[in-house]
């Protein structure tokens, strides 16, 4: 894992989104020594009217990592204030990054946000997981889920889960890398049947002293309810397909599913 590529983005994320109305996420942007492409794509941390904003960074989630690139999802509150009052809302983005020649981060853009589509009726499981207590949706997960568009199975295993644990959801598909880091190969975040989850009963998957059992009965406990894919801080089947991980999977747990791929197992 490489910390400074999460604190590059998140010290990113909280000076582009501290800004006054004469000095806006871009100019700011401009006056701190960014790279010239960098400051335009700031611009979904703007909003029209608003005098100041502020950010709070809740979680910075890897999304890839190469020798010399990487990307980061950042999950983060936003304060806004204008005429009318305070507003606050929840977002989480593609931040993407280059490592310089002498060995330092920065960041290169943000990616614009995308959509799963126009919004269709709730299935009566997605009604259940907008309200299951135990599911504690961010905003854009939220967002994601209320157009109806999340994959029936990825809803039914985030119920069958939230069972046995609370579960604390970064991202379904609003902020996630549309493909699969760093190959232009579809994700299934893309196309809402993947899921990543940044805490289990109120624990993040990366504390130190967060139990490896229960990770894997949690793992485990997905590819039962239906998961083709479960990524997460270690292996639990190096020699068949569904189980994985990597240096991007230490700081979350994915769930996935691929229709026509067999269930992950141990056996």
């Amino acid at each position: 894992m490489l910390p400074e590529v999460k604190q590059t983005a998140t010290a990113f994320i909280e000076s582009a989104g501290t800004w006054r109305t004469a000095r806006g996420a871009r100019a700011s942007l401009n006056g701190s020594g960014a790279a010239p492409q960098t400051p335009p794509t700031a611009s979904i941390l703007e909003v029209p009217g608003a005098e100041s904003s502020s950010v709070q960074v809740v979680y910075p989630q890897y999304g890839g990592i190469t020798t010399d690139t990487a990307a980061v999802i950042v999950l983060f509150d936003q304060q806004l204030r204008g005429p009318g009052g305070i507003t606050n809302r929840q977002l989480a983005l593609d931040v993407r990054l280059l490592r310089r020649a002498t060995g330092m981060w920065e960041v290169d853009r943000i990616n614009p946000l995308t959509s799963l589509g126009s919004s269709v009726p709730l299935s009566a499981a997605a009604t259940e997981v907008l309200t299951d207590h135990r599911i504690r949706l961010s905003s854009p997960a939220q967002t994601d889920v209320n157009t109806g568009r999340v994959d029936e199975q990825i809803l039914q295993i985030l119920l069958g889960l939230a069972e046995d644990y609370e579960l604390g959801i970064q991202v379904i598909h609003t902020g996630h890398i549309q493909t699969v880091f760093p190959t232009s190969r579809v994700s299934n975040h893309a196309v809402g049947r993947a899921v990543d989850i940044r805490e289990i009963d109120g624990k993040k998957v990366i504390d130190p002293t967060m139990s490896p059992s229960v990770l894997e009965c949690f793992m485990q406990r997905a590819s039962e309810l239906g998961a083709t894919e479960v990524g997460g801080p270690f292996d639990l089947n190096a020699e068949r397909k569904g189980f994985f991980t990597d240096d991007v999977h230490r700081d979350h747990i994915h769930i996935g599913v691929t229709p026509g791929d067999p269930l992950a197992h141990l056996r």
